[in-house]
């Protein structure tokens, strides 16, 4: 069941129920309101018919004779109608003629007594026909009472309480099923509108939902964007110093993106290549080189061979990186992209034989995303011109790559490379170089084969061994 006919079921059976426990309330309230006044208004009857015989009651008791008593109970006579009877009683509240009825106490003792309550009312009190109750065997009775001239009987019209809530009761019959009806189609109204309320209540908690969560998607894109390009701008201003590289960083990232795409569906490396990996890689690629920052431009722009100490001060760009990115990590927090970016950059420089540096890793000890970047680094710098060579032909790339697998790359990794190794061509020709006129004064060394490949290694290209010279 939908959130939204949950919240329409509960919201109903709510309002239905304090409904129902109105009427409810209602229905009692006015069945004992109706009681009631059912009950003063038989008083006020009882009033008015005993009011029309006083004058004749006091007539006939004030003969005196012993027919009087009789002549009283032919003028009582004429208010026994229904369940309205009439008592002669003495002044203690005996009662002269026989009552049709069973009279009791309090205790629930039968005597020929009544036993009178007044009615706690000062005006009924100080009446001439003062209000009370007593108790018969049928229950409580209303009644009126009135001394008879000279004071020394009294005459009591009443009637039974219970009956009057009987005929009340009668006369409302209908109020019950009219409640329930009332409840029944006001739950209907309730139950549509709620659903209308509650419908578009929702649909415009889902219209701001969406909007909140459009606005937060486009503010944390926004912030991944210019995170992006800031961190895109400095790896390319430590890239500017050499100014011959050209796209480098485009390319790396592209070819690395490139290459985990296809990785994500080998079996070996698809439980650790998500879209998260890839979209994290493109980004973090291009801070490979960022420790370059830390290296003379005299060692860096060199044009020919570089002597020992310098080829062991530009391997140091590997280390400076990572040590720069975990101190960003330190300030900043650690992040999926910062530990990948530092991974890339202290690790992209080792070998899978554990020949590389700085850590002499081997195997699966070098982190994924470095030995990912390892094959694009490499590609470019043998693909590219450099102030120091020219480019090498896809082919040629090709090879190399292709006989360092199981020495400088993952073996697995570079069949699949070699798979997809025409998407590397295209990639090159796309993000093609500039022309190197934009420094006309240098001019690329014309050597052979086997000293060029061993200018890629004094650059720090990975330039596989057993091709040329090996490097050191």
């Amino acid at each position: 069941m939908s959130r939204r006919i949950k919240h329409v079921v509960f919201i109903l059976l709510v309002q239905t129920g304090c409904f129902g426990i109105g009427l409810w309330m209602q229905h009692h309230f006015v069945l004992a309101a109706a009681r009631e006044q059912a009950v003063q208004q038989a008083w006020k009857e009882l009033e008015s018919d005993t009011r029309a015989l006083l004058p004749e009651l006091n007539s006939v008791a004030r003969q005196g004779n012993p027919q009087g008593k009789s002549d009283l109970d032919i003028v009582l006579g004429r208010v026994q109608r229904g369940s309205v009877a009439s008592l002669l009683l003495h002044a203690d509240w005996s009662y002269l003629t026989t009552p049709s009825f069973a009279l009791k106490t309090e205790t629930g003792e039968t005597k020929n007594k009544v036993h009178w309550r007044p009615l706690l009312d000062p005006d009924s009190a100080n009446a001439d026909l003062p209000r009370g109750t007593f108790e018969a065997a049928d229950g409580i009775h209303i009644a009126v009472a009135y001394w008879l001239e000279p004071q020394s009987t009294r005459v009591v019209v009443h009637r039974p309480r219970q009956e009057i809530a009987a005929a009340t009761g009668t006369l409302l019959t209908s109020l019950g099923g009219l409640g329930l009806l009332t409840w029944v189609w006001t739950s209907i109204l309730l139950g549509i509108s709620t659903y209308m309320v509650v419908v578009r209540f929702h649909e415009e908690a889902e219209r701001e939902r969406g909007k909140t969560v459009s606005d937060q998607l486009h503010q944390r894109q926004t912030l991944l964007r210019t995170r992006d390009a800031v961190i895109f701008g400095l790896a390319k201003l430590a890239d500017s110093r050499d100014p011959e590289t050209g796209d480098h960083l485009e390319r790396i990232s592209v070819y690395s993106t490139t290459l985990a795409s296809v990785l994500r569906h080998h079996p070996k490396y698809a439980p650790h290549i998500n879209s998260s990996f890839l979209r994290l890689i493109g980004i973090s690629s291009a801070l490979h080189d960022i420790g370059k920052v830390g290296i003379e431009d005299r060692i860096l722009l060199k044009p020919g061979p570089l002597t020992p100490v310098e080829r062991a001060r530009i391997q140091a760009h590997a280390e400076i990186g990572g040590r720069c990115l975990r101190e960003i990590e330190q300030r900043l927090g650690s992040s999926n992209f910062l530990q990948m970016a530092r991974e890339i950059a202290i690790a992209h420089h080792e070998r899978w034989d554990g020949t590389g540096y700085p850590n002499k890793l081997r195997g699966e000890e070098i982190p994924l995303a470095a030995r990912i970047v390892a094959i694009a680094d490499v590609y470019d710098a043998l693909s590219s011109r450099r102030v120091y060579k020219g480019p090498r032909t896809h082919e040629d790339c090709v090879s190399i790559i292709s006989e360092a697998a199981g020495k400088h790359f993952d073996p697995d990794m570079t069949q699949v490379w070699l798979s997809i190794e025409g998407k590397f061509r295209e990639i090159a020709r796309r993000y093609a170089d500039s022309p190197l006129g934009r420094r006309p004064n240098v001019e690329i060394p014309s050597v052979p084969a086997a000293q060029e490949a061993e200018f890629d290694a004094d650059r720090d290209c990975l330039v596989v061994a057993g091709v040329g010279t090996s490097p050191t």
